[in-house]
Formats: structure tokens, C-alpha cells, sequence
């Protein structure tokens, strides 16, 4: 849309807190980083085995209190466990997951 009352544009962070009125968190939030990293859909397949496994780890975390855990938590948390194996490690573990 064209911009007919010739004011000057502004940036993402000035036009959310644009109508806080000059309040001092609005000048707190603006010095943050505007760049999120936000978690991208993806579609996967498990074996019943390997969901059934993951519910188990869910559900041990829940037991133990240690909060609100779901699937996606527990696939973030094994990738980054397999990044502290070795190349070779990790090939055997995705050779092992194949032959099932």
C-alpha cells in the first residue's frame, strides 16, 4: 500500500513498539536481537519399536518432574548427541538402524 501521509518507514522493531507510549521496556526490548531461530516443520518415520522408545523417554522425564517434554525434544536431544560420536560411530549407529 502506498505510503500517502509521506512518513518515513520504519524498521520491524520500531513499528511493534511504536505504541508503548516511550515506556522503558519498550527501549529494553528494541536493543534484543531481532533475528529468532524458529523450529522448522519436517515430516519423519519411525518404526513402532523406535516411537514406542521415545515414549518411554517421555514419560521417564515426566515421572522424574522435570517438566513438560514431547517428541520433537527428544529427536533434538539424540542429533545432538551424535554430535559428540565420531564419523565412524555414527555411521555404524545408521547402519545398525537400517538392518531393522
Amino acid at each position: 500500500m502506498r505510503n500517502r501521509a509521506n512518513t518515513p518507514s520504519r524498521d520491524e522493531a520500531a513499528f511493534i513498539n511504536g505504541g508503548t507510549a516511550e515506556l522503558d521496556n519498550a527501549k529494553k526490548s528494541s536493543n534484543k536481537s531481532s533475528v529468532v531461530s524458529k523450529a522448522k516443520p519436517v515430516s519423519i518415520s519411525f518404526f513402532e519399536e523406535n516411537l514406542k522408545d521415545i515414549d518411554a523417554l517421555i514419560m521417564a522425564e515426566m515421572v522424574s518432574g522435570k517438566g513438560r517434554v514431547n517428541r520433537s525434544d527428544v529427536v533434538r536431544a539424540s542429533v545432538e548427541a551424535l554430535k559428540t560420536l565420531s564419523k565412524t560411530e555414527i555411521s555404524r549407529f545408521i547402519a545398525k538402524a537400517r538392518q531393522r
